[in-house]
């Protein structure tokens, strides 16, 4: 579908394209330098050492565009941005570099011969070609051209030409490609990388909203390079517990035919001891799988080890001990099916412990561990289980 002419997808993608370069620079700095967002250039870099690059960039969506051509405003409004600063005095040309960025391929031209320009042979033969250029403009750039070429200006853009880098889509400044490098420059641990991009995306989000902030309280967009790693750290962080718990319980879809196969367990075995609900039972069965499954990929993949779920057991197996002493004196007279039964619903309903510190959100991983357990016959229901179940599996 074409863009109407209400719709601005240019502006739009070059200013997304601006925040996207700001996070690339927070993501490569040193401790104690911060990133401006237009504040004295589209991006302006404060390096710990009091050094300053001042960068222009110019996004495109059209493939054959060249927003740094010879006679293009992009060119000259850069040149004449950077000259007014440097004679104006808003930066000393000593401490101060240039950097012009497009997402599209520079060809060869007065902006790439600019970028290579390090000799005094070399500058004064960009300022003759800058002249040749800068013949006749164009109305919208005049004004550009007449501040880059003033004679009174001559010795400031030699030094700014001297200081003037360029990066384009063959170096990396491709949306696809700057993101690639921002990733690789966060140094995310093994475990964060199928996440890479997610994270990206997230650090993005933050850099916005921190600079709408900013700007909406009037205040300069800087952001600190130290916030932007304490940002990425609680990121990680919440990457990490989200690692470590368990999932919901309908990400793990249990099929009919696991369950019959389960129904053999001692596990089973011991509710039957308590219950003829048939419902009750398949649910401690899907109950079982789930808890085994995600025990072993938090294992792996949270984290969580053999001693967390040690740990994790003995508080329930200390837990169930209370209540079934509890419910057995309290209910001495009653059959004691009924008993295995209140000790079973009040031991595995609605109960969630916590697992390696931190709180869980599954019923699932409790009460599975519940029947993990009374499957090894470390726990049981029936007051009487540790006999009857000695009956049954002797009876095989």
């Amino acid at each position: 579908m074409c863009p109407n002419r209400h719709s601005a997808p240019g502006p739009a993608a070059g200013y997304s394209y601006q925040f996207e370069r700001a996070l690339n620079w927070l993501a490569q700095k040193e401790a104690g330098a911060s990133i401006g967002i237009e504040t004295a250039d589209d991006i302006e870099v404060r390096n710990s050492d009091s050094t300053t690059v001042l960068e222009q960039d110019k996004h495109s969506i059209l493939d054959l565009a060249q927003p740094f051509g010879d006679r293009s405003k992009g060119l000259w409004n850069t040149l004449a941005i950077w000259v007014e600063t440097i004679d104006s005095g808003q930066k000393p040309i000593k401490s101060t570099s240039f950097l012009m960025v497009t997402n599209n391929t520079v060809p060869e031209c007065i902006a790439r011969r600019v970028a290579r320009a390090k000799s005094d042979a070399e500058v004064d033969a960009c300022v003759g070609e800058l002249h040749t250029a800068g013949v006749d403009p164009q109305q919208h750039v005049a004004k550009a051209v007449e501040r880059v070429l003033r004679p009174a200006s001559r010795s400031t853009l030699r030094e700014v030409i001297r200081r003037i880098d360029l990066s384009d889509a063959t170096d990396g400044a491709a949306a696809a490609d700057l993101q690639k490098s921002t990733i690789a420059r966060l140094q995310l641990p093994e475990w964060c990388l199928p996440g890479s991009d997610s994270i990206a995306h997230e650090l993005l989000g933050w850099l916005h909203n921190a600079v709408m902030s900013l700007w909406e309280q009037g205040q300069p967009a800087w952001v600190l390079r130290d916030h932007f790693v304490n940002e990425l750290h609680a990121i990680i962080g919440r990457r990490k517990r989200e690692a470590a718990r368990e999932r919901a319980e309908l990400l793990i879809p249990i099929t009919d035919e696991k369950i019959g196969s389960e129904r053999g367990r001692p596990f089973v075995r011991q509710l039957y001891l308590v219950t003829d609900d048939d419902l009750v039972v398949d649910t401690s069965i899907r109950e079982f799988i789930r808890c085994n499954i995600e025990k072993a990929r938090l294992s792996i993949e949270g984290d969580v080890t053999d001693g967390d779920w040690k740990a994790f057991e003995a508080a329930l197996i200390s837990r169930w001990r209370k209540i079934r002493s509890r419910i057995k004196r309290i209910r001495s007279k009653d059959a004691e099916a009924d008993i295995g039964f209140d000790i079973f619903t009040e031991t595995t309903e609605d109960y969630k412990e916590r697992l390696a510190g931190s709180e869980t959100e599954q019923v699932y991983l409790t009460s599975g561990t519940y029947h993990r357990l009374a499957d090894l016959l470390t726990v049981g229901w029936h007051p009487q289980y540790e006999d009857l179940m000695r009956e049954l599996l002797g009876e095989e």
